[in-house]
């Protein structure tokens, strides 16, 4: 199960292909289709199955992804399933982004930022990811708990 869906339009798998690098290298498990898929799969079952079993999605909020209905497709069920959305703006300013995905704070690579700040960003995310986990995992423990100690009265 992974913990982050990445959306993407096919034009820029380079970048989900470095987003994906620098998640995973922090412990964070990623689903990219093209990279996530094995031969013979029902691919579309496939990222619907990720996309329902991960936290977050990370939008790759490219003009061309913005245009994809597939990528529209992935994030309206995302945001549906209140999925944390995190859009990447690159080729175009974050107040272009369709109004699905507007309501979201971006991450604004456009103009002046590198791909230092990205590095920095993910890090964030990972950060950010790895504490819901173990948030997730306390609260967990503590009905296991209260479950042991009522059925001990």
């Amino acid at each position: 199960m992974p913990d982050v869906f990445i959306s993407f339009s096919s034009q820029d798998e380079p970048l989900a292909r470095f987003v994906q690098e620098h998640l995973m290298a922090s412990g964070i498990s990623v689903f990219v289709a093209p990279v996530s898929l094995k031969p013979g799969q029902q691919w579309s079952a496939e990222i619907l199955k990720a996309l329902r079993s991960s936290t977050w999605v990370i939008f790759l909020a490219s003009r061309g992804a913005c245009a994809s209905p597939w990528v529209q497709q992935e994030l309206g069920a995302a945001i549906g399933m209140q999925k944390r959305l995190v859009p990447i703006v690159w080729d175009m300013p974050p107040e272009e982004l369709p109004g699905w995905a507007a309501h979201h704070q971006a991450i604004n690579m456009a103009g002046s930022s590198s791909i230092d700040d990205l590095r920095l960003q993910l890090a964030e995310i990972a950060r950010r990811i790895k504490s819901d986990q173990q948030t997730g995992l306390l609260i967990l423990g503590l009905l296991v708990a209260g479950l042991a100690w009522g059925a001990s009265k």
